[in-house]
């Protein structure tokens, strides 16, 4: 989809919203000061763009409200305009101070997402948004274009390669974290061997049918066992264990989640982490969520971060003992090594 708000005056909000589907009618949402009553409003002016550029079969995607369709709107001081079919907020009215005047990207990197973080952080943005790997291209891509609104904050698992350009041109900061890639690898397991039976909501559609081949061979695995474990993996054909290689390093180069990262892109992926403002190594728990608030000059506390799981240190514990696992996540150690190597020189 596409969208933006690039005028409230008070009295009257213009923009554009243009849908996913092509010849879907466009309807923006409207909610004032919080309250459980909205207003859907069609969109019914002509915007060349969206007809030239094949976006929209009528390009009728342009609005304007006002007390006139949407009563009470100039004396609303708290105000969100929305996508009624995915519920995406692309526009909230904001008062002089209330939000950090900054467009930040924080790059998911955990496949389990530290939704506590982004959490944390809505109060303080204009438009926020998170796990946005479940949203299509041309939706991130919007989030990350949003030129009117001096205050934007989105975080997602996305190939950083796909948006580079965008994110440099328009993303004043950029924040990552890393983990211990045997610790990763195993949260992955512990995900994907029972997505069959809960059908976990944080698992984007795409997905779904990328790692279905390896939720289906590790399906109801007995993490406790380690013969089980060790056998399961090692018999494994290659192009099963090939999606789980070195996820670090293949978010970070890759331009196609099924493109295997190489030896020789992790100088690559170094060079890019040194480019973000703020880089964490997960090495101490709750440090990443300090680096923010220091940062953001929030409060201490404000910002939550979940500590690593008992678990799922005991199953990294076993994929360290596994030779096939070292081959598999070479690109990350690698990668690891030298962020250690540079935070002891740094210490």
């Amino acid at each position: 989809m596409n969208f933006c708000v690039y005028k409230d005056t008070g009295d009257e909000i213009h923009g554009y919203f243009v849908p996913d589907g092509f010849s879907t009618k466009p309807i923006v949402s409207v909610r004032l000061n919080e309250d459980n009553q909205v207003s859907e409003i069609p969109c019914w002016i002509y915007v060349e763009g969206a007809k030239a550029q094949g976006l929209h079969d009528t390009g009728n995607v342009g609005f304007v409200l006002s007390d006139e369709n949407v009563p009470g709107l100039s004396l609303a001081h708290n105000l969100e305009v929305s996508d009624p079919h995915t519920g995406l907020v692309f526009y909230r009215r904001a008062q002089p101070g209330q939000y950090i005047p900054r467009k930040i990207l924080r790059l998911e990197t955990a496949y389990v997402p530290n939704s506590e973080i982004d959490i944390s952080l809505k109060p303080f943005f204009q438009f926020f948004d998170h796990k946005i790997e479940h949203h299509g291209f041309e939706t991130i891509r919007q989030m990350l274009e949003i030129l009117h609104q001096p205050s934007v904050y989105v975080s997602g698992r996305i190939l950083l390669k796909n948006f580079r350009v965008y994110i440099d041109y328009n993303i004043d900061n950029t924040m990552i974290s890393l983990r211990d890639p045997f610790y990763e690898l195993a949260m992955r397991l512990f995900v994907f061997s029972r997505y069959n039976k809960y059908k976990f909501q944080f698992v984007a559609p795409r997905d779904r049918v990328l790692f279905q081949p390896v939720m289906d061979w590790f399906e109801n695995l007995s993490f406790e066992d380690e013969q089980v474990v060790t056998r399961v993996i090692r018999n494994a054909p290659k192009d099963i264990l090939t999606k789980l290689a070195s996820p670090f390093t293949q978010q970070l180069v890759a331009t196609n989640p099924n493109d295997p990262p190489e030896l020789d892109q992790v100088t690559l992926a170094l060079d890019l982490l040194s480019q973000f403002t703020i880089f964490d190594d997960g090495q101490e728990d709750g440090l990443y969520a300090r680096k923010i608030e220091t940062f953001l000059d929030l409060p201490h506390g404000t910002v939550q971060q979940k500590g690593r799981l008992e678990p799922v240190d005991q199953l990294a514990t076993i994929l360290r003992r596994i030779d096939r696992v070292h081959h598999l996540l070479e690109a990350d150690l690698v990668l690891h090594h030298f962020i250690e190597k540079a935070a002891k020189r740094a210490s």
